[in-house]
């Protein structure tokens, strides 16, 4: 295990992430006192909060007069601490620095405590955007997760995740690598066998009891990651794939557990989050993905019945949609058991509903007609086992020309789509009907300066009999 020492104030961390490049002026470093009246443990009086924060959460009022002391040592008294001065940003970073500390010295008492982490995340809510808050809950919930009980019950839910997930994708690197450093260990907790009577009972009660995010048993905290990074904001899921290759390469966790991890959160994931999904799905199956040994064990895994399965149950939401047929075809890739994979669970049958449900989304209608024109070179026992029809993939053809003349790109995609049907099939007919060769015409006059719209255009033209020079005037 990779996993470093860290103490109370110092670490070293897990391995650095570089500032991902979709982290916004949103995530900008705040002041101290972000989100509540400064204050201080000299005596300075205490005023009402402030609403400079806009909090998700409304606070309690802190009590007038000077701030109270707390007895930094006692669990009882910092919570007590943090509760009392909920809003007072400074005052919460000093509460969540002694937690941090006794987090350190005592992981097992204060993560079963059930009065910490609901308060934890009610500061986090309150002061969002604070860095000082952000790195003492942090660390605190970093400590906590050295007691593998605690890493895999308690802090597997998609709000502490979440937390995490905003971490790394902070202008403030220190925030970004104890964020990837409690992710870590929360996911290598996940992954140690079942070894003693209490931990095996801890891990039953985890897949009795599903948490609200679906994460459960050893893939726990990499479903947890999962679905907190569908969910969210596509900045977490951009780090998704880095922090995938960091694990696997410090040897927190191997390929083939993220794979069925990933797998099972697509089967789980809410309506809601389904693109967030789908477009991680994308990112972790690309050519160049930072992990290049994990897209076949995707494969293997199901998770191209996942996503079509996904995009079944959002077929009414665009974005899904697009986000699920980019999904499909980086996961089919080049590899020949991912096409044999999208064939067995209807995947064309997916696209083909996809263009139909949403004729006026251009860059859906451009992409489902590249991967239609696909298929028909298939061999013919992947084309019967996907149900596979040239017929009505010239019709989506057809009609996405006609919706959308006035695109260059679809225009391009659809010619040399109905050239690749001509060639393989010799279906004139099928192609040639209902006027197709005065809709080529006129999007070439159209487009007279895109080269490969003349191309393919003249190359349809001589297919279906008429004139292969014809040239727009």
């Amino acid at each position: 295990r990779q996993l470093r020492h860290m103490d109370a104030d110092s670490y070293e961390p897990l391995a650095p992430l570089p500032p991902p490049a979709a982290a916004g002026a949103a995530a900008a470093a705040r002041g101290p006192a972000a989100g509540g009246v400064a204050a201080a443990p000299n005596g300075t009086s205490v005023g009402k909060v402030s609403d400079v924060a806009k909090p998700s959460v409304e606070p309690a009022q802190p009590p007038p007069g000077p701030v109270a002391a707390f007895d930094r040592e006692n669990l009882n008294s910092v919570l007590s601490h943090l509760q009392t001065y909920e809003g007072v940003s400074v005052e919460c970073a000093r509460a969540l620095r002694a937690l941090s500390s006794l987090a350190y010295a005592d992981a097992q008492a204060v993560g079963d405590d059930s009065s910490v982490l609901p308060q934890v995340m009610r500061v986090l809510a309150i002061h969002p955007g604070d860095d000082a808050v952000c790195m003492a809950a942090i660390r605190s919930l970093c400590n906590m997760a050295y007691i593998q009980s605690v890493a895999t019950n308690r802090l597997t839910e998609s709000s502490v995740m979440a937390t995490f997930l905003d971490g790394m994708v902070s202008k403030n690197s220190d925030l970004r690598i104890k964020s990837s450093e409690a992710i870590a260990r929360i996911v290598a907790a996940s992954q140690v066998g079942l070894e003693g009577g209490e931990l095996a009972a801890s891990v039953a009660a985890k897949d009795a009891a599903v948490t609200a995010n679906g994460a459960s048993g050893e893939l726990g905290g990499l479903c947890a990651l999962f679905l907190a990074a569908s969910a969210g904001k596509y900045g977490w899921q951009e780090v998704v794939p880095r922090l995938v290759t960091q694990l696997v390469e410090n040897e927190v966790v191997e390929v083939v557990p993220v794979a069925k991890a990933f797998t099972d959160a697509g089967r789980q994931c809410a309506p809601a989050a389904a693109k967030g999904w789908l477009a991680l799905a994308k990112l972790l199956s690309l050519p160049d993905c930072p992990c290049p040994e994990l897209p076949q064990p995707l494969v293997d895994a199901g998770a191209i019945g996942a996503a079509a399965a996904l995009m079944e149950r959002c077929e009414e939401d665009g974005v899904a949609q697009l986000a699920g047929i980019e999904a499909l075809s980086s996961l089919v890739g080049s590899r020949w058991a991912g096409l044999q994979a999208f064939a067995e669970v209807g995947g064309m049958l997916r696209i083909e509903a996809a263009m139909r449900a949403h004729g006026e989304h251009v860059v859906l209608q451009t992409k489902g007609i590249r991967a239609l024109a696909s298929g028909v070179q298939w061999p013919q026992d992947i084309q019967s086992k996907a149900q596979y029809s040239h017929v009505r993939a010239i019709e989506l053809t057809k009609a996405a020309m006609a919706q959308h003349g006035g695109n260059a790109e679809l225009q391009i995609a659809a010619l040399e789509g109905l050239n690749k049907y001509l060639e393989k099939t010799r279906c004139i007919e099928e192609v040639g009907t209902d006027g197709l060769g005065g809709l080529v015409k006129a999007m070439m006059a159209r487009h007279a300066e895109e080269s490969k719209v003349q191309m393919w255009g003249r190359n349809v033209l001589g297919a279906i009999g008429e004139d292969r020079n014809w040239a727009p005037r």
